[in-house]
């Protein structure tokens, strides 16, 4: 049996990872790869006695589109709630043996966690095999998940920043993928057997990834993990698609769309796509975004719009470069009477930014501020293992844990402008304001397009 386990399996031992934070030098702790059974499998040993185990499966938000928008956060209220047909009662379960257990959907992934003493791993990787290959979607617990998502709806509706960004994704991004936004329609229409499908499309070695922060060994944590494995099934990993030229065009006029809501303030946001992880202008963009409106009140947005003129609390730009496609935003809120010349500063600064960028000063604020908080993504050995299976699901190679701190030192004024000018050549604003600005957008004769939900 012994041998049989050994030949069904490969041991990649990953280089203990070296980087430079500021002036230290951090060493990371030792992490193991393990391909057991086609599942790749990433192992840290710690002290502490006990067995957490993540295991995500790629599929999220962005493989959806208008018709099942929801369907993987409905996927993981139905889990979280509901287990496996073995354990219908699984919080209560994984309570009595003094664990912890979630479930959680996100743009790319849908995640299953569980964390028990270490005397209850073997019991926590069948528990996790019987969902896997015996998840407990029925009527009932569907019901549940789809009630609970619309409550996720009705809230998201009294909160303008949201209301506003996802607007804007889906105006860029049209129905599906980052577009793919979850609605009252789009949650009555999956049924069990949609979630069942679902399960069945996405749950395949190919796709899915685990990771194991334990104190047992790992010869136990190999015996213990068979029957994981092997109650997934063999297939390919299915990706998600982004349709960038329909981006390109959906972005070209450079419109302004206004929804209209009974509030003291206006949300403004400025939207555009941006490239994947895998660009050549990944570094540029992520330093150019931080002096832009990612590093708070040094930011250029913050200084124009709060520093300057008090128009605005809340200012600033995030940029999200995924696996296949990115996404940019620009976003301030401000009270109805300078929602106009808000407007008018953000497309100003952009303008500005992007032919005459930031100064040497600027420049290297923001690589330090990036490379000394970059340690932050390696506190406890969860999150290394987590950032482990970030890698490989977006296909980026170990030793880009080296090469994020070397590309941010890289950097240079004149590729933040560069890659800026791409960023800036086209985007679409939506604003979310009352009627007092709809009045102002109409006598100052300025176009838009009215929007609802």
């Amino acid at each position: 049996m012994k041998r049989a386990i050994n030949t069904a399996l490969t041991i990649i031992l990953l280089l203990i990872p070296l980087f430079v934070s500021g002036n230290g030098l951090v060493t990371l702790p030792q992490i193991e790869t393990i391909n057991h059974n086609g599942v790749n499998i990433f192992y840290a040993h710690d002290m502490v006695p006990q067995c957490t185990i993540f295991v995500s499966i790629g599929v999220g938000s962005l493989y959806e589109n208008a018709h099942n928008a929801g369907i993987s956060q409905m996927a993981a209220q139905v889990l979280s709630v509901g287990g496996s047909t073995q354990y219908p009662n699984i919080n209560e379960y994984i309570d009595s043996i003094g664990g912890r257990y979630s479930v959680t959907a996100s743009f790319e992934t849908v995640t299953i966690t569980m964390r028990v003493h270490q005397d209850e791993a073997a019991k926590a990787f069948a528990i996790l095999a019987d969902i896997i290959a015996h998840p407990l979607f029925n009527e009932q617990l569907a019901a549940t998940a789809r009630f609970m998502c619309k409550q996720q709806i009705q809230q998201k509706q009294d909160d303008p920043m949201t209301i506003a960004m996802e607007k804007a994704r889906q105006i860029v991004f049209g129905d599906s993928g980052y577009g793919a936004v979850m609605s009252i329609k789009s949650l009555d229409a999956i049924t069990v057997g949609d979630l069942q499908q679902l399960w069945k499309r996405y749950v395949v070695k190919e796709n899915v990834r685990v990771g194991i922060v334990t104190s047992l060994n790992k010869e136990t944590v190999v015996k213990h993990i068979t029957p994981l494995t092997a109650a997934l099934p063999g297939g390919v990993a299915l990706d998600y698609t982004a349709d960038v030229e329909k981006a390109k065009n959906a972005i070209s006029a450079n419109e302004l769309y206004f929804f209209e809501k009974d509030i003291p303030q206006s949300t403004i946001v400025i939207a555009t796509i941006a490239p994947s992880i895998h660009s050549s202008n990944r570094y540029a963009l992520e330093v150019g975004n931080y002096i832009l409106g990612g590093g708070s009140f040094n930011s250029w947005l913050m200084d124009e719009i709060r520093v300057k003129r008090g128009y605005a609390y809340s200012t600033g730009s995030i940029v999200r470069m995924r696996k296949n496609i990115g996404l940019f935003l620009a976003y301030a809120q401000t009270s109805s009477a300078t929602t106009l010349s808000t407007i008018q500063i953000m497309k100003d600064v952009l303008t500005r930014y992007k032919t005459s960028g930031p100064s040497q000063q600027q420049l290297q604020w923001a690589k330090e501020a990036l490379l000394k908080s970059y340690i932050f993504e390696f506190q406890s050995l969860r999150d290394i293992i987590q950032y482990y299976m970030w890698l490989d699901y977006n296909k980026l190679p170990v030793s880009y844990i080296h090469e994020y701190p070397d590309g941010i030192r890289s950097v240079t004024d004149d590729a933040i402008t560069q890659s800026f000018e791409r960023i800036g050549a086209g985007y679409i604003i939506v604003v979310v304001g009352n009627r007092q600005v709809k009045q102002q957008l109409e006598d100052s004769r300025i176009q838009y397009k009215e929007i609802t939900m």
